[in-house]
């Protein structure tokens, strides 16, 4: 196991890509936070998550990681096999053979994270996601970062460590804000005016012992956007359920006439309120009528990309959310806003 404390970085950039036929591009989220702030806590709950996934996971240690005996399937070098189908691995010195291993295991994961070390800085692995080599094996889903509520203000004067925690902040989409139990409302304050006064438009969830609906996190794999959306519909189309003893509401929206691309875009990029911490859906747009197109929102990051042929099935647009709190009224006016200008009635 490589006891480097320095930031993780990737090997010479290689040229050819790497493909997988029949297998689409593998949803990544990189976790990244100052040492102590969580991030284990987190994976804990993933890995022995209900969430029908499987999930790969790359650590730095995975002897931190602590995994239920029952759940160990067995163990490869430097792999742990999990009975709920999750698989974890160590991350060697070479960042690159390592992703590499992991996606392109016969037994293919439908998700994959990566912890990234308490003092890297996330540029490097950010570039190595994004490398052409990888366009057809993964995607980038989200950076997800993790801050201590109680110590981000612990290294005081320390320049040097406080523009690494801004920098971790600054390359997220989303930053839990952890341990809010151990402080009081006007220390959140600070930190959350700490966090804008640097970096704009972050959407800060709050927890403790990183108990955040893995929805947040996890969905893209797997999301079935008409079966949530019928959920949805048998509990009045808004419900609050509990996590943590905090509040997180969901919300649902249909419409059968299509939406305006660039409208869409616009709305998402510009007026989706900073409550909502993940949306996507399946969309019926006027631009691209045949296809079935899809949004991904989680955080700061928005993809919106096709599908595959509408083909027997009724074009329709349906879309769910998750935050904290949801207007569910000004976001139905926001999303009936992006429906082609001409077909509104």
């Amino acid at each position: 196991m490589t006891k480097d404390p320095f930031p993780i970085l990737a090997s010479a950039p290689r040229t050819e890509p790497i493909s997988i036929p029949g297998r689409d591009p593998v949803p990544v989220t990189l976790l990244t936070g100052f040492l102590g702030a969580g991030k284990t806590t987190l994976l804990n709950r993933i890995l022995n998550g209900k969430h029908g996934l499987r999930v790969g996971v790359l650590v730095n240690d995975f002897g931190a990681i602590n995994i239920d005996a029952e759940l160990v399937e067995g163990v490869e070098e430097n792999t742990i096999n999990l009975t709920n189908g999750c698989v974890c691995c160590e991350i060697r010195d070479d960042l690159v053979k390592s992703i590499e291993q992991l996606l392109t295991r016969a037994e293919a994961i439908d998700y994959m994270i990566l912890e990234a070390s308490g003092v890297a800085d996330p540029e490097g692995i950010v570039m190595t996601f994004l490398n052409q080599r990888y366009e057809e094996l993964l995607r980038l889903d989200s950076i997800t970062c993790i801050v201590d509520a109680e110590a981000i203000f612990a290294h005081g004067d320390n320049e040097a460590v406080n523009m690494l925690k801004l920098r971790q902040i600054g390359f997220a989409d989303m930053v839990v804000l952890n341990k809010v139990d151990l402080v009081g409302p006007e220390h959140i304050e600070v930190a959350r005016e700490w966090i804008n006064h640097h970096l704009h438009r972050i959407r800060i969830i709050e927890a403790t012992r990183c108990d955040v609906p893995l929805e947040i996190l996890l969905a893209v794999g797997r999301f079935d956007p008409a079966k949530v959306v019928l959920q949805e519909r048998d509990t009045d189309h808004f419900h609050r359920p509990e996590a943590a003893g905090r509040m997180f509401d969901t919300w649902s929206y249909e419409a059968d006439r299509p939406f305006s691309l660039e409208g869409l875009r616009e709305m998402v990029r510009r007026e989706l309120p900073a409550s909502v911490y993940r949306c996507k859906g399946i969309i019926y747009a006027a631009d691209l009528p045949d296809k079935r197109l899809t949004l991904q929102t989680v955080g700061r990051r928005t993809e919106i990309y096709e599908l595959d042929d509408w083909g027997e099935r009724t074009p329709s647009t349906q879309i769910v959310a998750i935050g904290s709190p949801i207007d569910a009224q000004d976001l139905n006016n926001k999303f009936d806003a992006c429906i082609e200008s001409s077909l509104r009635k």
